[in-house]
């Protein structure tokens, strides 16, 4: 078993490692399209690349089962290249496929698309290997357009049926004053502490005994037992007797005007709290040039944002599994004693009541018509200690993510969990844009968490019926352009890509240089799986893993075959 030396040790070496992926995955993210699409432009706001289908296609599914049938036979020749799987498209053109039966001719079949992605690239060397046997998922309908898209206004009566919605007529106060300490609350800290002096503890939380395992010089500098008495003495001194209640108007007019990150960038920052059927809620408004709007509102039950930090996140309990399998170490579930049916039996519902749930807020909130559920997957709660060194608890509650994306004339918005507002380098100063964001977590006891970020304004259609390229032209690009992104073997033995599924759908794009507060829905096709790295740093093996189900390996214009960086939006 390994030591808390050794285990601090590997920790460093893997957030060093860490930052060389970081590196190199900036550089390979700008890579271009190969061949004869590398020649084209991003095309962000243009509509020079979208041009309107002449006709459906004329051909039949048949036809088109045999054309792909025939592509998949002559890649699979090639040793390289081993692509195909792209038979009997005409007897995979019904609902698991997306066709469209209102269609004169389906929508996967104007695509000549298979029911099931078939395709393995491996070099010669054996060190990328690509397989595909993915669910190709298309939208039931007769075809996708092109729309301009821009920002929805925050208003005050938006922030009024968001305040409705979630707490009805319960009031909310001032979260600044709310959370202050009060006078009882500091001498409670002020005694433990005292208490630990008296010990003879002066690391009570054991900043000293990691500085020291990290081989910092002078860790005794990284706490002060006694500075931190005298912090407390005076927080006490000033503390007011009992809790502020003060009641305020959920809004942003007027709003708290703050600096962050000591840059010249005001944003309104509302911070509300709310005592509701025996919980706590916190509930912030927000908004700056890259965030438009932002809505975050969670459920501390009992407890206090003073004490712990909460934050949920998707489980993918089975993806740790694998992973930890596959690189012989522990899960943080397996490492916190935490099984997936602990975290069902915690999350108290099923999948579909929370969908309904969620659904429910949906229509309170007057979206219902707009969006639709993409993905329902079990959550986890895990909290911070504000006092003891940020100690994180896996596992503290569970629930489920809902989330929620765009439906337009019956073809979705694709659920990827990117945020966008990306910029190029570190020195831009362009404004940026991140997308829309629909999410809820939900358990037994209701709502626990909710994000509302920068809905959109859907402008007027720009391009009807736009002209798509065929699904066999998409995949090449697909197989070429993932090699030459993961050509850099400097820190790894190998890379492997096992892609599951592959979607059509809609995506904002959107040139920040011209304007960053609106863009265009452009469809793209995404490709999802599970990538594993065999890496090396500094003469050591490691298995690096990233299976998130929402996780795009690749976006690409479906339009014109452009590669789209998911984290830039163009």
């Amino acid at each position: 078993m390994a030591t808390k030396k050794q285990e601090d040790k590997d920790m460093r070496k893997i957030k060093g490692f860490a930052a060389v992926l970081c590196a190199a995955a900036v550089m390979t993210g700008c890579a271009g399209t190969p061949e004869q699409a590398i020649v084209r432009e991003k095309s962000g706001q243009s509509l020079d690349n979208y041009k309107e289908a002449e006709s459906q296609m004329s051909v039949s599914p048949q036809e088109a089962g045999t054309a792909n049938a025939a592509d998949g036979q002559e890649s699979a020749a090639d040793i390289e290249n081993a692509a195909g799987g792209q038979e009997d498209a005409a007897d995979k053109t019904g609902a698991s496929a997306g066709g469209g039966s209102g269609s004169a001719v389906s929508l996967s079949a104007r695509l000549q698309a298979p029911e099931t992605y078939e395709a393995q690239v491996q070099t010669k060397d054996g060190t990328f290997t690509l397989n595909c046997h993915a669910e190709v998922a298309i939208p039931d309908a007769g075809g996708a357009s092109v729309y301009r898209v821009g920002q929805m206004e925050f208003t005050q009566e938006w922030i009024d049926r968001v305040t409705e919605a979630f707490f009805g007529d319960s009031p909310v106060y001032n979260g600044y004053t709310y959370n202050g300490v009060t006078k009882a609350e500091a001498l409670e800290k002020l005694n433990q502490l005292k208490a630990w002096q008296a010990e003879g503890n002066t690391d009570p939380y054991g900043y000293i005994a990691e500085a020291k395992a990290a081989g910092m010089e002078n860790p005794e500098e990284s706490y002060d037992l006694q500075q931190d008495i005298d912090a407390w003495e005076q927080t006490y001194a000033e503390a007011p007797e009992t809790r502020d209640y003060t009641e305020v108007k959920p809004g942003l007019d007027g709003g708290f005007a703050v600096q962050e990150n000591g840059d010249d960038l005001s944003v309104d920052n509302f911070i509300g709290m709310v005592e509701m059927d025996g919980n706590l809620y916190r509930y912030q408004l927000k908004r700056y040039p890259s965030m438009p709007m932002i809505i975050d509102i969670t459920n501390y039950g009992s407890g206090s944002p003073d004490e712990n930090w909460r934050s949920w996140y998707a489980a993918d309990f089975d993806g740790a599994q694998e992973t930890a399998l596959l690189t012989g170490e522990p899960s943080q579930y397996d490492s916190a004693g935490i099984t997936k049916e602990k975290l069902t039996e915690m999350a108290g519902i099923t999948p579909e009541e929370a969908q309904e749930m969620a659904d429910g807020y949906m229509e309170k909130l007057g979206l219902a018509d707009d969006f639709s559920a993409k993905n329902v997957a079990l959550s986890v709660c895990s909290e911070n200690s504000r006092d003891n060194a940020g100690a994180q608890t896996i596992g503290t509650d569970a629930g489920y993510l809902v989330s929620y994306t765009r439906d337009i004339d019956g073809f979705p918005v694709t659920d990827e969990e990117k945020m966008g507002g990306g910029a190029e380098s570190m020195d831009s100063t362009q404004e940026t844009w991140s997308y829309e964001k629909v999410e809820f977590t939900v358990n037994k006891d209701g709502i626990q968490y909710v994000e509302i970020h920068n809905l959109y304004e859907i402008g007027e259609q720009q391009v009807t019926n736009v002209e798509m390229l065929p699904f066999a032209e998409i995949a090449d690009i697909f197989e070429s352009m993932l090699q030459i992104q993961n050509a850099d073997m400097t820190y790894s033995k190998g890379k492997t890509f096992d892609i599951d599924r592959v979607t059509l759908g809609y995506m904002r794009v959107y040139d920040p240089g011209a304007d960053s507060a609106s863009g265009l829905l452009v469809p793209v096709w995404d490709f999802f799986g599970k990538g594993t790295d065999y890496a090396v740093y500094q003469e050591e093996e490691y298995v690096n893993v990233q299976d998130d189900p929402r996780s795009s390996f690749m976006t690409i214009n479906a339009a014109d075959g452009t590669v789209i960086d998911r984290t830039l939006g163009y």
